[in-house]
């Protein structure tokens, strides 16, 4: 008898249990669950400009230069890394990690969000950090990189020789007498890069926006700060090569760089 009755409250399990789920699942389906809303955002468009002192920066244009050379640039290219918007209470949000801006590109904007809040400040390095040049990595392949990755080898920021990124590219041609019209006599070719050129940056910038508008910010290069800068003028016809060897140069023209970028 006690078989029988444990057999029949086997079958009236497997009989409702089915009807239970459809139950379940109708009501569900009539009454999802709403979603955790995510925080608000703000959409930041953010874009680089070339100027040449006070006017807009022209490759293979001729600019003056101090002590009567004139020059002309071929490519000027520069890594900005590790962007952070800091808000009021001294907190910061990650922007992109990197980027690079390449004056013969029409355009080099980037765009992204962030939560909304009361930023005060915008922090940016200029140059490669070490966890993505490969330098302390033997397994590090560049190659891997896809072909619109700022960090792609088709880019030509990459020292293979050198197991590194060029953090600023500045090349181009120096007519070092005048008196020789059209006769550039010196190449200009000063590829930053290794830790020791790596710099930081902090600016004040309020961005205050609840209205769902983007937000647009512009970092200006001016090309002429970074070799013929008020803190630095650096004589082109004599210090003119640096590829990773020639420290002096190379950290001369980044302090002349980190001083020669503002946002707006």
């Amino acid at each position: 008898m006690q078989n029988n009755i444990n057999m029949l409250r086997k079958l009236m399990f497997f009989i409702v249990l089915p009807g239970l789920m459809v139950l379940y699942q109708c009501s569900k389906n009539e009454n999802p669950t709403p979603p955790v809303p995510g925080p608000d955002s703000t959409t930041i468009q953010m874009d680089f400009s070339f100027v040449y002192g006070n006017q807009d920066f022209v490759l293979n244009q001729v600019y003056n230069y101090p002590n009567g050379y004139n020059v002309k640039y071929d490519n000027v290219l520069v890594y900005i890394s590790n962007v952070f918007f800091i808000d009021d209470q001294g907190n910061k949000t990650k922007g992109p990690e990197i980027i690079l801006a390449d004056k013969a590109i029409d355009s080099n904007a980037v765009e992204f969000k962030i939560p909304e809040g009361n930023y005060t400040q915008i922090e940016y390095s200029i140059g490669v950090p070490t966890e993505l040049n490969g330098t302390d990595n033997p397994d590090f392949n560049a190659a891997l990189y896809s072909s619109d990755h700022p960090l792609s080898l088709n880019n030509g920021m990459y020292w293979a020789w050198n197991s590194g990124y060029r953090f600023v590219r500045v090349d181009g041609r120096v007519n070092s007498n005048p008196m020789l019209d059209d006769e550039y006599d010196v190449l200009l070719s000063i590829h930053t890069g290794k830790e020791y050129s790596f710099r930081t940056k902090t600016e004040d910038y309020i961005i205050n926006k609840s209205d769902n508008q983007p937000v647009s910010l512009i970092m200006t290069f001016n090309v002429e700060g970074f070799l013929n800068n008020p803190n630095d003028v650096i004589d082109i016809a004599v210090d003119n090569q640096s590829h990773g060897t020639n420290a002096d140069l190379a950290n001369r023209m980044m302090d002349n760089v980190i001083e020669s970028i503002t946002i707006n």
